[in-house]
């Protein structure tokens, strides 16, 4: 599971992803859609990103969030791509 951590404190696991559509779980904040929230994606390397978030909601204890990577580069982009879980 690959860990997301919040600029903003807190932090999250990866889930899907498909192309720019990124779905986090276990989120431990949620956001409202439309608000730009900046991370961190840790996998080989430390990568930041900001995600423009189209929704949150509870899910156990903690939240779902679902977005749009905005900003991009394609280092980022591929980062996701290739640290998503297998069938995602």
């Amino acid at each position: 599971m690959t860990r997301i951590t919040w600029d903003d404190g807190g932090e999250a696991t990866l889930g899907p992803v498909h192309d720019l559509a990124v779905t986090l779980l276990a989120s431990s904040r949620a956001y409202p859609p439309g608000a730009p929230v900046r991370g961190t994606l840790h996998g080989e390397a430390a990568l930041a990103f900001t995600l423009k978030v189209a929704g949150s909601k509870r899910e156990g204890e903690g939240f779902t969030v679902r977005g749009k990577l905005v900003s991009a580069t394609a280092a980022v982009r591929d980062a996701f791509q290739a640290l998503a879980p297998s069938g995602a």
